[in-house]
């Protein structure tokens, strides 16, 4: 099987998973779950690579508690008793860097777990929960990576940030820009719950974020000299180069519908 066919396959398949996982609450929460762990794993090889400690246990403990306290905030007492056990413990840890291991964990935390924990209240703005709006988002996510690429393999000139991704192109970036609004507007004319103006706005949004996302994890990679975080997707590299668009996106879209869309009332 040649990389093209992988790479079809492979895509497919992690967009029909999550379209189907976004129908229920309970299954995007335990996609996500799953996703946030494995990134983790990607993550702790990432930083070993630059020779940065990792406590992958303490990580996966606090950032699963992390991900259950803000579905459930009630459990919080836990998450504080869970952290203020790691400090006690760092106080007897000798043959670590305590400065290292704090900030690989409170990195992954904010990175990966708090991100992929936002999915669902994303999805309850109002008293039931509303698939079509998070359906609606992860499209636009990943209309913004197609017509970036799409734009940017036609009319692309100007490297957009060449010393982190060679091959964006600020005409990709606008491109992506224009096509992904007008995919916001599509969503709205179909019948995907919120208005055309919010569609396009979220579309506009989407395409800064993503962008900044994917950067991101260029500059991971690139410090640690590795392609790809892993290679658990055939012909796609590991799940941190598949969500590191929606581990940024996540985040401005709660900030977007909890804060900004009251404000504004469209």
């Amino acid at each position: 099987m040649n990389n093209l066919t992988q790479r079809i396959l492979t895509g497919s398949a992690y967009v029909s998973i999550i379209l189907l996982a976004v129908m229920h609450p309970i299954f995007i929460g335990a996609l996500f779950t799953l996703a946030a762990i494995l990134s983790t794993f990607e993550l702790k090889k990432i930083f070993e690579k630059q020779n940065i400690d990792f406590d992958i246990r303490p990580t996966l403990i606090i950032g699963l508690t992390t991900y259950a306290t803000v579905l459930y905030p009630e459990i919080k007492a836990i998450l504080f008793l869970e952290i203020f056990i790691y400090f006690i413990g760092l106080l007897y840890r000798t043959s670590k860097n305590a400065l290292q291991l704090l900030g690989s964990l409170f990195v992954s935390v904010a990175y990966i777990f708090v991100p992929l924990s936002l999915a669902i209240p994303i999805g309850f703005q109002s008293t039931s929960y509303e698939s079509k709006t998070l359906f609606g988002l992860f499209i636009l996510i990943w209309s913004s990576d197609s017509w970036a690429y799409v734009s940017g393999t036609l009319f692309g000139k100007r490297k957009l940030f060449e010393r982190l991704s060679p091959n964006k192109t600020w005409e990709g970036f606008w491109g992506s820009m224009t096509l992904t609004i007008a995919t916001g507007y599509a969503l709205s004319v179909i019948g995907f719950g919120l208005s055309s103006t919010e569609w396009m706005i979220l579309g506009g949004l989407t395409v800064f974020v993503a962008t900044a996302g994917d950067l991101f994890q260029s500059m991971l990679k690139r410090a640690s000299n590795l392609k790809d975080s892993g290679n658990i997707l055939p012909g796609h590299g590991g799940i941190l180069d598949r969500f590191d668009s929606i581990l940024f996106c996540l985040p401005a879209y709660y900030i977007y519908f909890y804060y900004l869309s009251p404000i504004l009332n469209f």
